[in-house]
C-alpha cells in the first residue's frame, strides 16, 4: 500500500513542477536577455557610422569586427539600440521614447521576434505585452496609462512556444 501512494504522491509532484509555456518563454527571454548582454560587456574597438538617411544617423560599435551595438540617431535623439550576441544570431532590439509614443523591448533570433515583446508608455509603465514565435501567440494583454487592462486577446498557439527549447544561446 505505502508503494501506491508512494507513486501517486510522485506524479502529482512531477505534475505540478511543469513550468507553463510562457512562464518558460519569460524565463527564456530574460535568460537570451542576460546572456547578450554579458557578451556586449567588452571594449569597443571601431566604430562605424552611416549617415546616408536624412535626420538619421546609425552608430556601430565593434569588437575584432564583430558588431556588438548599434544606435539609430534621428535628430539628436536615440530611437532604436539593437545588442546583439557574439554569434550574431541573437539580438535585444528597443524602439525607445521620445520620438515615438512609446518603447519596445524584444528579442530577435536570425532576424525573427520571440519570446517575450513588450511595448512601454514613454513614463516607463507597460503599454502592452505579450509572445511572440512565428506571429503573436498566446494572450496579449494591453494597458492604459493607469495601469488598468484595457484589452485581452488570445491569438492561440500558445504551444509554439515550445519551440523556444529548441533555441539555444551559444557562441
Amino acid at each position: 500500500m505505502k508503494g501506491i501512494i508512494f507513486i501517486c504522491f510522485n506524479t502529482l509532484f512531477i505534475a505540478s513542477c511543469r513550468q507553463s509555456s510562457t512562464d518558460f518563454a519569460l524565463s527564456w527571454s530574460t535568460d537570451i536577455k542576460h546572456k547578450i548582454m554579458a557578451d556586449i560587456d567588452i571594449a569597443t574597438d571601431s566604430i562605424a557610422i552611416d549617415s546616408s538617411r536624412e535626420n538619421i544617423k546609425t552608430i556601430t560599435l565593434f569588437h575584432n569586427k564583430i558588431r556588438t551595438k548599434e544606435f539609430r540617431i534621428n535628430t539628436g535623439d536615440t530611437v532604436l539600440s539593437v545588442f546583439y550576441s557574439k554569434d550574431q544570431n541573437f539580438e535585444i532590439v528597443r524602439e525607445l521614447c521620445p520620438l515615438i509614443s512609446r518603447s519596445f523591448e524584444g528579442i530577435r533570433y536570425k532576424g525573427i521576434h520571440l519570446g517575450l515583446a513588450e511595448f512601454r508608455f514613454c513614463n516607463g509603465k507597460l503599454k502592452q505585452q505579450g509572445y511572440r514565435f512565428d506571429g503573436n501567440v498566446g494572450v496579449w494583454r494591453e494597458w492604459d496609462a493607469n495601469g488598468k487592462i484595457i484589452k485581452e486577446i488570445d491569438f492561440g498557439n500558445i504551444d509554439k512556444l515550445e519551440n523556444l527549447k529548441t533555441i539555444t544561446y551559444g557562441h
